[in-house]
């Protein structure tokens, strides 16, 4: 009878056999305990010379999928997990010294998920510095550790598998869009902690065409998708009131930024791009309410 499997599954996805995606693996290999887990790296690059990058660390299955949107590429690779804990980090992402063994610990507890905290590369650029504070400024240090009625990190963050399997084995045939596993999750009364020990380092190198872009097509796959989860009611209320989104959003991430002690020295270089980063979602977001996703599902990365 074979034996049981790892206690944690570190997934991560991969569009190119790029040094970004060579620098998370690099963090990952360095991990105490490493050994002991089983790494998982969805492949949807078509690249041949990904096996090249997979075989330089011990141990990782690689996972050779189609062509796919990162959503879907995560999904596959939970769904291949044998581990009792998912953990999922991004490509580009760098999972600083104790991150696994900080993830070990916070699941011993009764909880049915963990994030982290995320820092920023030291050499991030304005356009990058702006991506940071929209996607990720709530999890810029200090962070407060414990249960939270606020989100996880998507690049720092570990679940209980029974959670994703049992609890949202449904929406898993879809992929891993994480705000609506979030919401099933707190409906099944399941917790969501954070614990500061869990860091990664967000790497990126965004033009301003790119981030605008692929704000614009993340707000509109989330348009799109959101109103097949309420009520039709519901779905009237977001198409009447999405015009005030970008608003709404420039002013919470504005705020958001200005209270931590972590972002406020951000904001005087990056805030007019924040600013722009949020009119996309926003746009991108009333859009998916009028005119459904498109092929903006297809093209978030």
């Amino acid at each position: 009878m074979p034996g049981p499997g790892p206690g944690v599954s570190v997934i991560l996805f991969a569009r190119a056999a790029d040094e970004a995606l060579r620098r998370s693996l690099a963090s990952l290999r360095e991990q105490d305990g490493i050994e002991e887990a089983e790494v998982l790296l969805a492949d949807g690059s078509g690249d041949p010379r990904m096996a090249d990058m997979a075989g330089c660390f011990p141990g990782l299955r690689h996972l050779r999928l189609d062509p796919a949107p990162m959503p879907v590429l995560k999904g596959a690779a939970i769904r291949a997990a044998a581990g009792e804990v998912v953990a999922i980090l991004d490509p580009g992402d760098v999972a600083e010294p104790g991150w696994l063994r900080g993830l070990r610990q916070s699941l011993e507890e009764k909880i049915a998920a963990v994030g982290g905290c995320v820092t920023l590369d030291p050499a991030a650029g304005t356009v990058d510095r702006a991506a940071y504070l929209f996607e990720y400024g709530a999890f810029a240090p200090p962070l407060p550790g414990g249960p939270t009625a606020g989100d996880l990190p998507g690049n720092n963050v570990a679940y209980r598998r029974e959670v994703l399997v049992d609890w949202c084995g449904d929406l898993l045939l879809r992929g891993f869009w994480k705000p609506f596993f979030h919401q099933r999750i707190r409906g099944r009364g399941g917790i969501l902690s954070l614990r500061p020990e869990m860091r990664v380092r967000h790497c990126t190198g965004y033009t301003g065409g790119q981030a605008l872009t692929r704000f614009y097509h993340f707000g509109r796959c989330f348009g799109g998708m959101r109103p097949m989860y309420v009520s039709p009611a519901r779905r009237l209320a977001y198409r009447v009131l999405c015009p005030l989104i970008p608003f709404q959003l420039s002013l919470r991430h504005l705020l958001r930024a200005g209270r931590r002690k972590g972002t406020r020295r951000l904001l005087p270089s990056a805030g007019p791009m924040l600013v722009a980063i949020c009119v996309a979602w926003g746009v991108g977001e009333c859009v998916g309410y009028w005119l459904g996703a498109g092929r903006s599902c297809h093209k978030v990365v």
